[in-house]
């Protein structure tokens, strides 16, 4: 069978659109914004690598194999937080938090970052693997961590995920936050799942990279999104283009789940994405489901602004905690 790829989702319904928001030094035409922990590494054009991601880094040994997270905690009164754990879009792997987990950590939350199975340094699951299975191996992360209940904000193939996990275990899920909810019909998941893979081939003057890079840079524009898109184009390739948790979301059956969750749920959406449809649709589908469109560009809007994400998750968790 055909399969979809990493790349085709990039390249697919590719808006070059921008953020409604975005911080007061950005708009200015700073590179790079100061907060209280570090230095914005997802924004702009000013590239520290993986020391970006120093500190609470490590493993946990799960059903589907080693899954590698980083771990930050928040600040004073922590404790009286719910603890949020973030669930990324393909292809990013946890960077796609490289900002927003110092930003929450500032504000007091507890974060957990995983790299999905088969992405950053986390063990790749068997080629069977599907959302259910990827939800499950949540549960062993948490129970690895001490970890009882968490708010679950999930991204696009993380939403995926993320809706699974609040269905299959109401007692470990607090408040659910769903950005970009990959919510498909019957045929349009077989259509999805039979889109053929790039015949990807290394090339001596790393064209293959330049390539990926330009697909993702599309949609995340000059210069505010260069970080963005190279944090994209690395986890691409680390991962590879034909990877059994991106085929799972096609799969995937998610309104099943949206149907079984029963903790508050917030959906963020923004209306250049490809799955802005689909998130009104859901919010239409719950009437319990609250709905903030969060940007008018596309999927890369919250690695671009991660403040007024941070702001926004906090808020919600917080107002659902009380």
């Amino acid at each position: 069978m055909r399969r979809r790829t990493v790349i085709g989702g990039l390249i697919g319904g590719a808006v070059a659109g921008r953020g409604q928001r975005i911080s007061a030094a950005m708009a200015q035409g700073e590179t790079t914004v100061s907060t209280g922990k570090a230095r914005y590494a997802g924004v702009g054009d000013k590239w520290t690598g993986a020391s970006a991601l120093a500190g609470g880094k490590g493993y946990a040994q799960c059903r589907l194999g080693a899954l590698h997270y980083r771990r930050l905690p928040g600040e004073a009164g922590a404790e009286r937080k719910t603890r949020v754990l973030l669930l990324h879009q393909t292809p990013f792997g946890l960077a796609e938090w490289v900002d927003i987990q110092p930003l929450l950590a500032d504000m007091g939350f507890d974060t957990i970052a995983p790299d999905n199975p088969g992405y950053g340094m986390s063990d790749p699951p068997p080629d069977s693997v599907t959302i259910a299975d990827l939800a499950d191996n949540l549960v062993d992360l948490l129970d690895g961590l001490n970890v009882e209940r968490v708010a679950v904000a999930g991204h696009h193939t993380g939403a995926a995920i993320g809706a699974s996990f609040a269905a299959r275990h109401p007692d470990r899920t607090a408040s659910v936050v769903l950005h970009g909810c990959p919510v498909y019909s019957a045929a349009e998941r077989e259509s999805r799942l039979a889109q053929a893979a790039p015949q990807v081939q290394l090339r001596g003057d790393g064209s293959h990279m330049s390539e990926t890079f330009a697909a993702i840079h599309s949609r995340a524009p000059i210069p505010r999104g260069l970080s963005t898109a190279n944090w994209g184009t690395l986890g691409a390739w680390w991962a590879g283009f034909d990877t059994p948790t991106y085929r799972a979301v096609f799969s995937n059956d998610m309104a099943a789940d949206l149907d079984s969750v029963r903790a508050p749920t917030r959906i963020l959406t923004d209306s250049g994405d490809s799955l802005h449809r689909q998130d009104r649709q859901v919010a239409g589908r719950r009437a319990d489901f609250s709905l903030e469109v969060f940007s008018e560009g596309g999927s890369f809007s919250l690695m671009l602004d991660p403040q007024r994400w941070a702001e926004r998750v906090a808020e919600f968790v917080s107002e659902a905690s009380a």
